[in-house]
């Protein structure tokens, strides 16, 4: 079986005001996350396609409705920082435990929802990251790239030594469902001018489009089974010529379902099956 996961990070606001770039401009461009949410959830029901949407607690805060409306339509609610912090840009271990902790109640409150897989703001993980969403009954993370198709038991945590000696820790219980920023619309779409530098996008759909569809092509024609994860953000693939993107990578994947076992499935459905194969009870 291959698993296509669509993942959808519902940033809205958060991330503008973790950077501290909250002129007005910047945080309408958070609001049409809004937008980008309603037009999301109508293509995905139109394919019949579950999906995981990563949501900070302080966009469950700000957008409730649209957070209710990603329950209602059977997707996943997933968590995401409380507001788009990067961990390894806190204070230390309990400072990141009190806003994973605050990003949980904040789901829970604004939902009724308890997540049970965590993406790290910036996919940035710290060495306690991972300890402390075990703390917290998460069973799964999709922050790192130490695979590309396949699920795996990360390392509780990587760190260099004053030798430059790499030390892993032991094996985590969570399994990691793995990422890559080539697979992310945000830096391939999405202009944005900080202090010191520009991340410029605005790359051609047709370019994007046909690395993608690469990716999991590869996939297909060279493994037995594997999981390929698609990252993408209401405010970026909202838009009218990302979403024609977005339909015509759906399609494309649909057009293999003859000849491949295919499945668009949530990410707590491949964390539970990949629990079972890697031994995790």
């Amino acid at each position: 079986m291959y698993h296509v996961c669509l993942t959808f990070d519902f940033d809205a606001y958060s991330p503008w005001i973790a950077r501290r770039l909250t002129n007005y401009t910047n945080l309408s461009r958070g609001e049409f996350a809004s937008i980008g949410v309603k037009r999301i959830l109508r293509l995905l029901r139109d394919h019949n396609i579950e999906a995981t949407f990563f949501v900070p607690g302080h966009t469950a805060e700000h957008f409730p409705e649209e957070v209710g409306l990603i329950k209602d339509h059977g997707h996943e609610v997933a968590h995401h920082g409380y507001i788009h912090e990067p961990p390894e840009t806190l204070g230390g271990p309990e400072e990141e435990r009190r806003v994973i902790v605050k990003g949980i109640e904040a789901l829970k409150k604004t939902a009724n929802i308890v997540p049970k897989g965590y993406r790290s703001p910036s996919w940035a993980l710290t060495k306690y990251t991972l300890s402390i969403l075990e703390e917290h009954g998460m069973i799964y993370d999709s922050s790192l790239m130490g695979n590309d198709y396949t699920p795996y038991r990360p390392p509780l945590y990587l760190e260099v030594d004053s030798e430059g000696r790499v030390v892993r820790g032991p094996l985590s219980r969570l399994v990691e469902i793995p990422v890559h920023w080539s697979l992310d619309d945000y830096p391939h779409f999405e202009y944005v001018r900080f202090q010191s530098y520009v991340l410029h996008g605005l790359y051609s759909v047709s370019d994007v489009l046909e690395n993608w569809i690469l990716s999991f092509e590869y996939m297909v024609n060279n493994m037995d089974e594997g999981v390929i994860v698609y990252t993408f953000h209401p405010e970026v693939v909202g838009r009218g010529h990302t979403m024609i993107f977005l339909e015509r990578l759906i399609s494309h994947i649909k057009s293999h379902a003859k000849k491949y076992r295919i499945s668009f499935s949530k990410m707590i459905d491949v964390a539970n099956k990949y629990r079972e194969k890697l031994g995790i009870v």
